[in-house]
């Protein structure tokens, strides 16, 4: 976590420009985007509410030409009863009643008129015959009342009586009139609406003025609407469930949405990005901590025989031929350490340049192992040809091969135990030529196979059983296996060893 600040301030530029480009326009275009949602919403709501108000008017022009009509198909053909003012004289033709202006009669109750007609309710069973009694008990004293009022300006030729059900009309200009049921008006206005409201996205519900201190549920929340020339009428407008979005509210939501998932990706790539380069910061780290470590051991023996050396404390002949040999193995310890180091970055810039030839691989494999003649490890090193009987021939640069082998012997007797045997193998497998390197070592785990061929990766087991090296054997292996059009395979058990295998490519006739 040490190098996290060091790793932002690398890729500043690239928080900066991810935050400008993508972050604060998606921030702003959202802002900009709800506003105008939010004034789009408020203009279709104030559009709305006009739009309800001139419906609620064209049914009222509707309902003033039904009720008023003397066509067939005005509100007359439906009336329950029909009267004509002759004078002072109300008649009701239909059923020959002739009603004096004298005669007063007070509105009966309908508890009292319910009784009196058997219990028979005409005010909710129009299909009841009427009779005499019950017009003159409940239709002529409504009449009455429906004439003072409309003399006192108190209607417009038609007045809806509430407990009566029903509404009574006077044809403008003319002494006739009629008794309309509640039914039938409703009926005629809920079609009337349906058909006004049809092509919009709300539904209207006509209703009659409850009596005060009551609420209609139905017309709860919804925009009510009275009409002006009958003020007991009111039409409620509400949203139709299914709805609908406008136009520009749904690519805004399915913009947000696209922005939303490309400031998630976009944070994923930056976490990603920083992960890998606190990653390979790491590596690098460890690379240079391990590579310090090798070349400070052998300088460290180096530098202490030549101290004994200049002392002159060693006088003896076969003590001196000791130290030469010493100083000279750790001085081509530290020349192939560097000869690596430089073959990984040719081959990493892609200036690696190969010879190709006809390589014998038992003679490959010799000079691998001859490399560690001297060693103490020459007696553990064991050379196997599992060949036809035939040599095995191979196109490759030798350096490079031999360089391959030797990195692959080497791992094998650090990482296994001391004494454990280490066998080189060649030959064909399929007409395939190979060369394997198998040990009884820690062996690689699984989940960490397909990285130890990384740079700078090396495997946990071997920081944990505190073996050194570079990180870069095996991917320098692996590199150069691929530029012969090769491979290397690795097969491996933890704690049993390990088998890792050179696979050239087929000679063909023509190769040389």
């Amino acid at each position: 976590m040490r190098e996290f600040p060091e790793i932002l301030r690398r890729n500043r530029a690239l928080i900066i420009l991810f935050t400008v480009m993508v972050i604060l326009p998606s921030m702003l275009l959202g802002l900009l985007g709800l506003r105008t949602i939010r004034s789009e919403s408020a203009q279709q709501q104030f559009q709305q509410k006009q739009r309800q108000r001139q419906i609620a008017r064209f049914l009222e022009t509707d309902l003033k030409g039904w009720l008023f009509s003397r066509q067939p198909d005005g509100a007359i053909a439906h009336s329950l009863l029909r009267f004509t003012i002759d004078g002072s004289y109300v008649v009701f033709p239909d059923f020959q009643i002739v009603i004096p202006p004298e005669r007063y009669t007070a509105p009966v109750p309908f508890a009292s008129s319910k009784r009196a007609l058997h219990d028979k309710d005409p005010i909710n069973e129009w299909d009841a015959p009427l009779d005499a009694r019950m017009i003159e008990d409940l239709y002529y004293p409504r009449i009455q009342a429906f004439l003072r009022d409309q003399d006192l300006g108190k209607n417009l030729g038609a007045q809806y009586f509430l407990r009566l059900k029903a509404l009574i009309v006077q044809f403008p200009g003319t002494s006739s009139g009629y008794v309309l049921g509640s039914s039938r008006l409703v009926e005629y206005a809920k079609r009337r609406l349906d058909e006004l409201t049809a092509p919009e996205n709300f539904r209207g519900i006509f209703s009659i003025t409850a009596p005060a201190g009551t609420a209609e549920p139905a017309l709860s929340g919804a925009e009510v609407v009275t009409l002006d020339d009958f003020a007991f009428f009111r039409v409620a407008f509400t949203n139709k469930e299914s709805g609908s979005f406008s136009l520009q509210r749904t690519i805004f939501l399915y913009s947000i949405v696209l922005m939303t998932l490309v400031m998630a990706l976009g944070v994923v790539f930056m976490y990603r990005a920083v992960s890998h380069e606190m990653a390979a910061s790491q590596l690098k780290a460890d690379f240079v901590s391990a590579v310090s470590h090798e070349f400070r051991t052998p300088l460290s023996s180096m530098l202490a025989l030549l101290e004994r050396l200049e002392s002159g404390r060693v006088s003896e002949g076969d003590m001196l031929g000791r130290y030469h040999q010493t100083l000279r193995q750790e001085a081509h310890r530290l020349g192939a350490l560097i000869e690596k180091l430089l073959d990984f970055a040719q081959i990493e810039e892609g200036k690696r340049k190969f010879s190709f030839e006809r390589l014998d691989l038992a003679e490959v494999t010799a000079e691998a192992a001859s490399l560690f003649q001297g060693s103490g490890f020459a007696e553990h090193l064991e050379q196997i040809d599992c060949g036809p009987g035939t040599p095995t021939y191979v196109v490759a640069d030798r350096t490079a091969i031999v360089q391959c082998v030797q990195n692959l012997i080497e791992n094998a007797l650090k990482y296994s135990p001391p004494g454990s045997p280490v066998s080189v193998r060649f030959g064909q497998r399929a007409g395939t030529p190979f060369v394997e390197v198998r040990d009884q070592g820690i062996g690689i785990p699984g989940r960490e196979q397909q990285k130890i061929f990384e740079k700078f990766y090396r495997a946990e087991n071997a920081r944990s059983f505190n073996v050194h090296g570079t990180g870069i054997g095996l991917a320098l292996v692996k590199r150069i296996m691929e530029a012969h059009g090769g491979s290397v395979a690795v097969q491996t058990t933890p704690g049993k060893g390990s088998c890792f295998c050179l696979l050239f490519g087929k000679l063909g006739e023509g190769d040389v």
